[in-house]
């Protein structure tokens, strides 16, 4: 059995401003570091910090940041890439709704009307970011079978996953709340079949 513990990122100043952002690359705020050295605790707790054989984050700061603060053994691999990324919004990043809103009525009608497919100028869909997450993370574990891997990532990311691996489809993405330092753990069968022992702990 596989084993995959999810961990989204702490809060970031444009978390706190409630700003679309995937790809600008804002590092933790103190709330943020406060979090992850929750986080940390938690997975001490659990238990959940021994045996892990390696550690994928996005490669943006809050991340990166995150993962150096639960300290994970020293001779853990571990590796930044940019397909763990969050959804690139394009024209959106760094406004906040109402701005989008203001400036761009027509696309927000848009966005109501086909969440799963729509894409901001110079962005990516929702739909098309469950597939580049999903397949990397089936890259993942078939490279690394019955091994304990931590993920460091956005909840966007953590959302599509959760979604892809229990219906295979976005039809669960608005049904899951991840919260900033929250912990996710996936078990991926040898058969393939997947499970959720919990989501969203925080």
């Amino acid at each position: 059995m596989t084993e995959i513990l999810f961990i989204r990122h702490g809060e970031t100043d444009c978390n706190k401003k409630r700003l679309y952002y995937g790809h600008l690359n804002p590092g933790l705020n103190e709330n943020g570091l406060w979090q992850l050295k929750n986080t940390k605790i938690n997975l001490e707790k659990m238990k959940e910090n021994k045996n892990i054989d390696i550690v994928f984050s996005s490669d943006l700061k809050r991340c990166s940041q995150s993962m150096e603060i639960l300290q994970i053994d020293e001779e853990t691999e571990k590796i930044l890439t940019k397909d763990l990324r969050e959804i690139n919004f394009g024209i959106f990043e760094g406004k906040t709704y109402e701005e989008i809103k203001n400036k761009y009525p027509e696309k927000v009608e848009k966005m109501k009307n086909d969440w799963r497919n729509f894409k901001a100028d110079k962005g990516e869909s929702i739909n098309e970011m469950m597939l580049r997450v999903a397949e990397k993370m089936n890259e993942i574990i078939n490279q690394y079978r019955n091994k304990k891997i931590l993920v460091v990532a956005h909840a966007g990311v953590i959302q599509a996953l959760t979604s892809y691996y229990l219906f295979g489809n976005l039809d669960g993405y608005w049904k899951f709340k991840i919260n900033n330092g929250s912990i996710t753990k996936l078990h991926v069968m040898e058969d393939g079949y997947t499970y959720f022992e919990y989501i969203n702990l925080t």
